[in-house]
């Protein structure tokens, strides 16, 4: 009995394993890097919806300033922002204020991995929410 060719096929598993891995760490990478994207852009949004004054968001309280924001104005300032930025797909989901001076929004993006496999989910829909203050000094 020979062992002519019993490294073949501990060679083919060991490139399938390669490849699995390969295909893993590809996905990986691409849904944190488009997670860390989503985040960005949901604080830019609420950045944007939070520091956007106008007169009629700001009152005189005594001596002091005060700023009321509205959820139709986070609502509004938070979509004109996700519609002025480069990603796409992004879905406004939440924009809201809960005391008048924070703006909170929350969005939502479907992400697809770059190479099918069976290990990976086919679709994955994520979502980040961002809180941002105004502050007048």
């Amino acid at each position: 009995m020979t062992d002519r060719g019993s490294t073949l096929p501990l060679v083919a598993g060991l490139f399938a394993l390669c490849g699995v891995v390969v295909v893993g760490i590809i996905g990986s990478t691409d849904l944190a890097l488009t997670r860390t994207e989503l985040q960005t852009v949901a604080d830019g949004a609420a950045l944007s919806a939070a520091g956007s004054i106008t007169p009629s968001t700001v009152m005189l309280d005594g001596s002091r300033l005060l700023i009321r924001l509205s959820d139709s104005t986070v609502r509004r300032d938070a979509s004109a922002y996700l519609r002025a930025s480069a990603v796409t797909g992004v879905r406004l989901v939440s924009a809201r204020t809960p005391d008048s001076r924070t703006a909170v929004v929350t969005i939502s993006r479907v992400w697809k991995p770059p190479m099918v496999s069976e290990f990976l989910p086919y679709r994955l829909t994520l979502s980040a929410t961002a809180r941002a203050r105004s502050v007048l000094r």
